[in-house]
């Protein structure tokens, strides 16, 4: 008789731990439910903000032009909360001339140690950019120097830096001049990826 009481006892007991173990196991009464659509990833700007950094353009190891931020020390010159109206510079250090300027001074230390380099053709010369004039859909680049010895690469590099400089987009027709002459306008080749519409 005892083994009897103690199967019974050991039948409730197990009766008692299924019941226990699987009530959280069948969900609390929730419905299965089909995939649920959450929309587009989350979409942002990987560069830093314009008002901060300047947009050069230089080649990587493997000879394809690269868009590559600097970060600018820009003194503003506004009072508390005050910000530059839209399409207005913050500072001259974000000049489309600075911007040249930069170019022509080459990579600094980092972006060399990426392996960041110019064009061969394009002087390490930083006083060879004399100015930039910019006005409606176009910037004039006047540098010191016979600028139809730059080679393509070269030039891209120029004109992709002084478009970007100049415009958000890079949407503007940059003209090359120098000691010998001007070059046709050109745009940059390379545009913005648009973002998804959200």
């Amino acid at each position: 008789m005892r083994k009897r009481a103690f199967r019974a006892v050991g039948a409730a007991r197990l009766a008692m731990l299924l019941v226990l173990v699987g009530t959280p196991l069948s969900g609390c009464g929730i419905q299965e439910t089909g995939v649920v659509g959450a929309g587009r990833p989350p979409v942002g700007d990987l560069l830093p903000p314009r008002d901060s950094r300047l947009l050069l353009f230089f080649f990587s190891p493997d000879d394809e032009l690269l868009p590559v931020p600097r970060i600018v020390e820009v003194p503003w010159q506004g009072g508390p909360g005050s910000s530059p109206a839209e399409g207005e510079e913050a500072s001259a250090s974000l000049s489309p001339l600075t911007a040249v300027t930069a170019l022509l001074k080459g990579p600094n230390k980092a972006e060399r140690r990426a392996g960041l380099r110019n064009a061969p053709s394009l002087p390490r010369e930083a006083s060879a950019a004399e100015r930039v004039v910019t006005g409606g859909s176009t910037v004039e680049v006047r540098l010191n120097l016979p600028v139809r010895r730059l080679t393509a690469p070269a030039r891209d590099q120029l004109i992709c830096t002084a478009a970007y400089a100049a415009h958000a987009q890079g949407a503007l027709s940059v003209t090359l001049v120098g000691q010998d002459g001007r070059l046709a306008p050109a745009d940059c080749s390379l545009r913005p990826v648009p973002a998804p519409a959200r």
